[in-house]
This record gives C-alpha cells, sequence and structure tokens, in this order.
C-alpha cells in the first residue's frame, strides 16, 4: 500500500480517539485485517509457546495475538495510577477482550491461562 494511504489511515483513526468502531470500515480493515475462522485460529492457539523467566521479569510468548479472535492490533491503557504504582491494561482493537495486565507485578498475558477459557478476571 502506498505511504500515502497508511498516513491518511492512521491519521484518521488518531483523529477519532482511537476508537477502531468509529471509524469507516475500509480504515478498520486497514488497521486490524481480515477475521481469523475457527479452525486456524485454534491451530495458532496451539502453537503458541510459553516460556517462564525469573521472577521479576514476564512470561515470553512466542506470539501475541487475540485467543478470541486472533486480531494482532491492541490498545494499551498506559499507566492509570499516580508513579510508584503500575496498573496498565492491553485489549484488543477487534473485540475489546482483555490480553494482558499488569498491577504492580510482572505483565500477565491472557494466553498464559487457557484453562480459564484464555480470561484474566
Amino acid at each position: 500500500m502506498k505511504e500515502k494511504n497508511v498516513k491518511k489511515h492512521l491519521k484518521h483513526y488518531f483523529l477519532h480517539g482511537q476508537d477502531i468502531h468509529s471509524v469507516s470500515r475500509k480504515t478498520k480493515k486497514f488497521i486490524v485485517g481480515k477475521k481469523m475462522n475457527k479452525r486456524n485460529l485454534r491451530a495458532r492457539l496451539a502453537t503458541v509457546v510459553i516460556t517462564k523467566n525469573p521472577y521479576p521479569e514476564p512470561v515470553t510468548l512466542s506470539d501475541e495475538f487475540c485467543p478470541k479472535c486472533g486480531c494482532e492490533a491492541s490498545r494499551y491503557t498506559g499507566n492509570m495510577v499516580s508513579y510508584p504504582e503500575l496498573w496498565a491494561r492491553s485489549y484488543c482493537l477487534r473485540c475489546g477482550f482483555l490480553l494482558g495486565e499488569a498491577d504492580n507485578s510482572p505483565w500477565v498475558y491472557a494466553l498464559e491461562f487457557p484453562e480459564y477459557d484464555y480470561k484474566l478476571h
């Protein structure tokens, strides 16, 4: 895609408050891509490798994506409390699923918990 078109789509997205639901279908398709079918999503979930690291470090994932829709685009809230504390979350742009969270602890990914249907709460 041309550089001019890329800038146009991203400018439109950021001017609308980074809400993927308020942009045109063409811009949304450019940013989040096509939706993955369930068969490919299950196969992709089966190939995720989780590597545990020593305590202060978060786990290392072989592939980061939304376990509900397969989307790789995410929205990060940033730190939502004052400095010494840490509280941040990451959501899927397409479906709004909670992908990861850090609450005064290392980052925790939803992909770490297949036994809880990939839910953090």
